[in-house]
C-alpha cells in the first residue's frame, strides 16, 4: 500500500499545481470528526471539508440514504424525467429558508454555479446589469463568481478580463458605522453607478474566506430596505454559513430580514456535490423554459443525502449545538488570550468562529498562525486559516463533534498555544 509520501509524489506528478492543498496527507477513512490517513495516524477535523461536513463524516443515516438511492436510479437527468428526491428537497428548502413569500428552488452542482445562476435570475428579472458586492467576499472561481470574489491573488490574477458592471463596497461588519456605510453607498450611486442600473446586491451574512466577520444587523437591514425601495434583488450567499453553522438554520435569520435569493451548498448534501438557490417566485415568472438548468444538477443520490442531512440537523438539534459549541470555543480562546498576546479579535456567529493572530502592534500575524496550524497538525489536529492576510484561524469542526474529539482538539490547541507563548516571550 502507498503511504502519504508516495501518494503526494503521485499528486505532484498527475494533478495541476494550481489546485491548492492545506496538508500533504492522504485520507484513508473518515468518521464523525476524525480523519485517518493512509499511514494510520488519526486527526481531529476542524476543517470539515471547508464547512461541507456540518454533520460530520459518514453519518450512518446519510450513508443509508445514499446506498438506498443507488439501488433505485443514479441519474436519469431531471430535464429528461423528473424525480422525487429533487422535488422533495426543493419543497423542503422553500419551507426552511427565511422569507414569508412564495419561493421556488433550483439545484446545481457547486456553490459557484449557484452564484452564477443567482446573478442570471437577478439580471433577467430586473433587466439591469450592475451588481454590488463587498470587500473580503469569496463567491467562487468561475468567471462571474470570480469577478465578485474580492481577493486578486491567487483567485483572479492572470485570468484575463473579468465581468464588468461589478461594484465593490467595504464589508459592513459589526464595527460598521451605519451613517458612514450609507454615505459610502450614496457616493457610489452618485459617482459610479445609478440605482436604476443595479440588478443585485450579493453579501455573505458572515464572511468566510474574508476572515469570519459577521455583518452588522443594522447595515444588513438597511441593504434590505434599499433593495425594497429600488427594486434591487438581494442575494445572500450562505454556502458556508448555512445549515446550522451559525446557530440558526440559515445565518440570515440573525438579521430579521430575508433575501430574495438564498444561495447554499457545502453542507447541504454532507459532502456530495450539490448546491441550491431558493428564489422569490415572482422573480422567475418571465424566464423562458430551458434558460436555467444543467445535466447533472440535482443528482438523485446527492438529493437523497441532502434530505437525510436535513432530518439530522433537526433531530440532533444542531442549531442549538452550534451555539453551545461556539461558546465553548470562544471561552477557550478568551481564556488563552489572557496569556497569549498574539491572540487578537475573537468573533463569529454560533460555531462559525474566527480568531485573529496579531503581532505586538496588533497587526496581522500570519506567520504565527501558520506555526500554530503546522504544530497542531503535527499533534493531530487539522485547522484552516482565512482573512486577506491569512492571519485569521477559522474553526469549522462538525457541529455534532463528540466530547472525546472536542476534548482532544482543545488539549492539542492548549499545548501548541503554550509552546508559542513561550517562544513569543523570548
Amino acid at each position: 500500500m502507498m503511504n502519504n509520501e508516495s501518494l503526494w509524489h503521485l499528486r505532484e506528478s498527475e494533478i495541476p499545481q494550481a489546485l491548492g492543498n492545506n496538508t500533504k496527507l492522504c485520507v484513508k477513512k473518515a468518521q464523525g470528526a476524525t480523519l485517518t490517513d493512509v499511514d494510520g495516524k488519526t486527526y481531529v477535523d476542524f476543517a470539515a471539508g471547508i464547512g461541507a461536513m456540518n454533520i460530520g463524516h459518514n453519518h450512518p443515516k446519510v450513508v443509508e440514504a445514499i446506498t438506498k438511492q443507488t439501488h433505485e436510479f443514479i441519474q436519469p437527468c431531471f430535464h429528461v424525467m423528473i424525480h422525487e428526491p429533487y422535488l422533495k428537497l426543493a419543497q423542503a428548502l422553500n419551507t426552511l429558508t427565511p422569507g414569508d413569500f412564495a419561493k421556488q428552488t433550483m439545484l446545481c452542482n457547486s456553490g459557484a454555479e449557484a452564484v452564477e445562476n443567482a446573478i442570471k435570475v437577478a439580471r433577467f428579472s430586473t433587466k439591469r446589469q450592475a451588481v454590488l458586492c463587498f470587500d473580503g467576499a469569496f463567491h467562487g472561481r468561475t468567471f462571474m463568481s470570480m469577478s465578485l470574489t474580492a481577493k486578486v491573488k491567487p483567485y483572479k490574477q492572470g485570468f484575463g478580463e473579468l465581468f464588468n458592471n461589478i461594484y465593490r463596497l467595504p464589508y459592513p461588519d459589526t464595527h460598521c458605522d451605519l451613517n458612514h456605510f450609507k454615505s459610502l453607498i450614496n457616493d457610489l450611486i452618485a459617482n459610479q453607478v445609478a440605482l436604476e442600473d443595479i440588478a443585485a446586491v450579493i453579501i455573505e451574512p458572515e464572511l468566510g474566506e474574508g476572515g469570519f466577520m459577521p455583518a452588522s444587523i443594522e447595515a444588513m437591514q438597511y441593504l434590505r430596505h434599499l433593495c425594497n425601495e429600488h427594486g434591487i434583488v438581494m442575494i445572500a450567499d450562505e454556502i458556508q454559513s448555512g445549515f446550522c453553522r451559525t446557530g440558526k438554520f440559515f445565518a440570515m435569520s440573525h438579521y430579521h430580514c430575508a433575501p430574495d435569493i438564498l444561495v447554499m451548498g457545502k453542507s447541504l448534501a454532507s459532502g456530495l456535490p450539490l448546491s441550491a438557490l431558493t428564489i422569490k417566485k415572482s422573480l422567475l415568472k418571465d424566464m423562458p423554459t430551458a434558460s436555467l438548468g444543467g445535466t447533472n444538477s440535482g443528482n438523485p443520490i446527492a438529493c437523497a443525502a441532502a434530505l437525510a442531512s436535513l432530518e439530522i440537523f433537526k433531530e440532533e438539534n444542531l442549531a442549538d449545538q452550534a451555539m453551545h459549541l461556539g461558546q465553548v470555543l470562544r471561552d477557550f480562546f478568551n481564556e488563552h488570550k489572557k496569556t497569549c498576546d498574539f491572540i487578537g479579535d475573537i468573533r463569529g456567529l454560533g460555531a462559525m468562529i474566527g480568531i485573529e493572530f496579531v503581532d505586538h502592534n496588533n497587526q496581522p500575524n500570519p506567520t504565527m498562525l501558520k506555526r500554530f496550524i503546522d504544530q497542531s497538525l503535527h499533534h493531530g489536529l487539522i485547522l484552516l486559516s482565512s482573512g486577506s492576510h491569512k492571519h485569521v484561524l477559522r474553526l469549522l469542526c462538525p457541529l455534532n463533534i463528540s466530547e472525546h474529539e472536542l476534548t482532544e482538539a482543545l488539549s492539542i490547541m492548549t499545548k501548541v498555544l503554550n509552546q508559542l507563548r513561550l517562544v513569543a516571550q523570548v
